[in-house]
This record gives C-alpha cells, structure tokens and sequence, in this order.
C-alpha cells in the first residue's frame, strides 16, 4: 500500500510519548513516575553489555525524552496540543508564569503573525500576456474588386493587438511594502507603455497610505491613502493636474459605501481650467453568505444608475445587473453552473440594451493546483462571435481573444465552439493525463521507497530493543511460570485479515515485548494509543488498520484476544478463555 506524502511525514514523526512509557492520556504524574522506573530497569546503559551500549542508550534517551516531556505540566499541554512540532518552537519568547492555557494562545498569535511575515516577504509577482488574433478573413466574404479577380489570395489570420503587464511586491518592513508595475501593448502597429512605483504603507487596521509614481509619457502621479480615504494627485507634460478623492466605509448591518471624485485641471496662458469629468458612487449590501447586491450612480461624462444583485451557492451562481444611462442602458444575466467534483464550471449569460445584445457561454476547468483553464464564445449584434481562450498558471495569465466574425456568423459561432472543445479533449488525452499519470507513479514510487526505508529503520531499533528486554523478559517468564501466572504464548501486532481477503497478512511478532510488560500476573496498556509506540513495537504496515492478537497461558488455561490498535488491552480476563469447541481465527 502507497501513502501519500503525508502520511509518509506522519510515519517519520509518529513516536508517541505516552506509548513509549505505556501510560494513558490521562495518566497521573505517579503513573508516569512509575512507568518510567519500570523502563529504566530495563533499557538503563548500565544494565547492558558494551557491545549494544550504543543502542542502549539511544532506546534510554528516547524514553528520558518522553518522561522529560511529560512530567512537565507547560511542555505536555505543548505536546498534546501541537505534538512534537510545538516542542520545537520559540517557547523562551513567552513567560513561564503564564497558564498552558495562555501559552497556547500565545503560541498560536506568534505562529499567525510568523505565517504573515513569511506571506509578506514573498514578492507576489503577477502578469497578464494578451495576443488579440483577428480571423474573420476566414468567415467573412472578403470585397473583391475586378482588377484584382484573378490576383485573389488566402488572406490568414492576422495578429492585430499585443499586451503584457506585469507587477511585483517587494516589502519593506512589516508595515510598509513597495510595487513595481508596468505594461507595454501594441495596436495596430502604434505602441505605448506605462511604469509605475507604490508605496503603501499600513497605519492601523483600518488605515493605510500609498505613494506611488506612474510614469506614462512624463507623468506623475502621487496617490495617498489615510483613513480609508484615497487621494491622487497627477501632474502631466501638458501643464494638467488631475486629483481624485476615493473612500470606503462600513457603516454596520452588511452596508458599506464606496465613493470615488475626480477632478482635473490644467493652466494654460496663465488660466486655470477646472474639469469635473464626474464621480461614483456606491451602496451595497452583504444580506447573508449567498446574497449580496449593490446601487451604482455615476454622473458625469457617462452618467448612469445601475443596480447589481448576486447570489452565490455551493452549486449555481447567479449574477444580474440593469443599468441606466447615457450613452447605453442594457440589462446582464448570468448563471454558473460549478461542478466541484471536477473542479470546473460552466457559464450562460445573456446582455440586451440599447447598443443591441449578445450571449456568452463557456466553460471553466482546473487542470492542476496551479493551472486552470478556460474557453468562452461571445455572439452578438453588432459585435459579431468571437472566442477568448486564457490560461492561469500561478500568478501568470494568457489570454488568447480571437475574432472570428464581424457579424452574426453562426458557421463562426459553430467552429468557435467545437474547435476548442475537441483541441481540449486531444490535449487531455494526448499530453495532460499520461503526463499527470506518469508524475503520480513516479510520486507513489519514491513515496512507496521512503516509507519501507523509514520501516526498515523502525524496525531495526524495535529489535534491538527486543535484545536488551530478554534477559528480564526471562525472569518474568520463569516467575510466572512457577506460580500458574500470566505467560504470553503468543502475540502478533499489524494487518491481520481473513483468509478470503485479497490483502496479505502483514504482522510482527511482539511477543517478547508484551511479557515484558508483565506485571504480578497482569497487563494491561491504556485506550486511546498507538501499539506501535510500545517499546519493541514498530508499524509493519503504515497506513492499514492494524489490530493485536494475543494468545496467553493462565491458570494452565489458553487463551486469546484480538483488539483495534488504539484500544485498551487488559488480560487475564475469563471471557478470554478458548473452549475445546472453540476455533483459532
């Protein structure tokens, strides 16, 4: 059986503390004191000869280890919170006087504000790369005039715009992060770029500024952020100024407003034009986990009132927005469909106004963690079909418009649609599933490899552990024998199946380790953990449900009990008893 990457951090890292001292979760510091005492006459370097001395006191330092945790209120509150892991970390940074109660709060407010830092010194780098393919000269009749008849040629598709952004954080202390941003884009053959500098920097939970220089042609924009208010200030190579004021507030309730005021001026013969090109202005409303809606109002050059209503659900998605205005009022519908079983989406929308209509649909599939691609058709009046492909990958975006037809072309429309869809299917069968294939047999190959390594290590350390407990298992057995007691015949630990299982049977045999365990005719081992980390056990079998067969002598009796790996064992007891009828299984 193959673990995952987990479980194989999970084998690596599982010794239990309370099953190395054979105590329960609940134990008493006595107990522990008691089961600690009992392993150092057993496992103590100086009870041993000098050819395992070693081994002696790897097994002695593990077990010190264990009760050294333990016997420590703060540290086993630590243990039984974190596990191992929390024994690691930077505890001499929160005062000893505090209750493991507020320690652990501590501890999780360092680890929160470590993962923040962490977060914060990435640099977030994210890009977009647009190639815009103009292919109506394959759907579209071309205009032939006579002159040329006889000189008609195949005119292809043709590259007619290019795009690329791209942008990176870099933080300058815990409060305060820089970016770096530009773009360049090509149409038509006339190009432009812009490059920009920000600032930002974070006052208090609720306000942050940012300074930023936006280089376009010799401008200069400055933008500044204080109390959840926005101010830019821009200045061109043409004498122009441009400020805008942009805030937001929540005002409780689920409401919140965002306002956004620009104005521009410019001095020219020793006049100052002001311009208001308008403002915006909006009010929504979170009215539960699955439905939240807003009001827009716009005025100014392009004034208009619009209200937006979404309802998001575990399955659907429905989006719906009218709008009112000047030059154009339309009306936009959408429903997603989500199959997150298949980590994909399709999606149906519908816009109608007075410029005309258009329906879009597509579809939206996660290849990987970190890639998902998506395919949409767009049909409309006046705008015609088109097709736009993108692909995520990380923080990289490509996308990929082609216009396939001026007009309404439902010969475009069919091709826009199969086309991708079959170009899809041929990539997935062809490229993405034999190599996503390969990838996990390879994974599954050096997982199956690190985990019999790691087993064979456990293994060797339980049986050198079963070396040094043979003496004393002998007295024990010698003892027992001499007054009817409690004598261990038999006992095998790992993935005990049925004879008509397709699995194998995969045991080690424990049964030095349990006599050993022995005390005054009795053994027992506490619920609630791991038989693997019982001193002369290991896992033969990572990641099966284990169980515990033992077969034991009392009274001249046999008898035999199975139980589940992390239930309590407590033998002898009469119901364990095997009848001359009764049956081995």
């Amino acid at each position: 059986m193959t673990l995952p990457v987990s479980g194989l951090e999970d084998l690596v890292d599982n010794e239990d503390y309370y099953s190395l001292l054979n105590a329960n979760r609940h134990a008493s510091q006595d107990e522990l004191k008691s089961s600690y005492r009992k392993l150092c006459m057993v496992y103590h370097p100086d009870k041993h000869d000098t050819s395992i001395s070693r081994e002696a006191s790897e097994i002695f330092g593990r077990i010190r280890t264990a009760y050294t945790v333990l016997s420590d209120p703060v540290k086993r509150h630590i243990y039984d919170v974190y596990g191992k892991k929390g024994l690691d970390a930077d505890w001499q940074l929160i005062e000893r006087r505090k209750t493991p109660q507020e320690m652990q709060e501590e501890y999780e407010r360092m680890q929160r504000l470590r993962a923040q830092h962490r977060l914060e010194e990435r640099t977030h780098p994210n890009g977009t790369f647009s190639v815009t393919v103009n292919a109506t000269s394959l759907f579209d009749d071309q205009v032939v005039y006579d002159d040329d008849y006889y000189n008609q040629q195949i005119v292809l598709p043709d590259v007619t715009k290019m795009a690329m952004s791209q942008s990176i954080e870099a933080p300058l202390s815990m409060s305060s992060t820089a970016t770096l941003s530009g773009n360049l884009e090509s149409n038509n053959g006339n190009g432009s770029g812009s490059f920009n500098v920000a600032v930002r920097r974070t006052i208090s939970s609720k306000s942050w500024a940012e300074v930023a220089k936006h280089q376009r042609h010799e401008n200069f924009v400055v933008l500044i952020y204080a109390y959840v208010f926005q101010l830019m200030i821009g200045a061109t190579d043409t004498s122009g100024f441009n400020f805008a004021v942009k805030g937001y507030r929540s005002m409780g309730g689920g409401l919140f407003a965002v306002m956004h005021f620009p104005v521009g001026m410019m001095v020219q013969d020793d006049m100052l034009a002001v311009r208001l090109p308008g403002a915006n202005f909006t009010l929504g409303r979170v009215m539960g986990d699955q439905l939240y809606g807003s009001l827009d109002l716009s005025i100014g050059d392009a004034p208009h009132l619009s209200s937006n209503l979404v309802r998001d659900t575990a399955k659907l998605r429905f989006a719906g927005k009218l709008q009112l205005g000047i030059p154009h009022s339309f009306g936009v519908l959408s429903v997603t469909y989500k199959m997150p079983e298949e980590k994909a989406n399709f999606k149906l929308a519908v816009k109608a106004g007075t410029f005309g209509c258009m329906v879009e649909y597509g579809g939206q599939h996660q290849l990987s963690d970190h890639s998902i691609v998506s395919a949409h058709v767009n049909i409309g009046v006046p705008l015609g079909v088109s097709v736009k492909l993108k692909l995520n990958r990380v923080s990289q975006t490509y996308v990929v418009p082609i216009i396939l037809s001026d007009d309404m072309n439902w010969i475009a429309a069919f091709y826009g649609t199969i086309l991708p869809i079959a170009a899809y299917a041929a990539l997935q069968t062809l490229v993405i599933r034999p190599y996503l294939k390969r990838k996990k047999e390879r994974e599954s190959e050096e997982n199956e490899q690190s985990r019999q390594s790691e087993t064979l290590k456990k293994k060797r350390e339980a049986e050198e552990t079963v070396k040094m407990m043979k003496q004393s298992t002998e007295r024990k057995v010698q003892a027992e024998e001499r007054k009817l007691g409690l004598i261990i015949t038999e006992a095998v630990y790992g993935r005990l199946v049925a004879d008509n299982s397709s699995l194998a049977t995969r045991v080690v045999d424990v049964t030095v380790p349990l006599q050993n365990l022995v005390e005054n005719s009795n053994l027992q081992l506490p619920v609630g953990i791991t038989k693997s980390g019982l001193p002369g056990f290991y896992d033969p079998c990572p990641g099966s449900d284990k169980k515990l067969k033992i077969v034991y002598k009392f009274r001249g009796g046999l008898h035999q009990v199975v139980v589940n790996d992390h239930e309590s064992v407590r033998i002898p007891l009469k119901s364990h008893a095997i009848g001359e009828s009764s049956s081995f299984s």
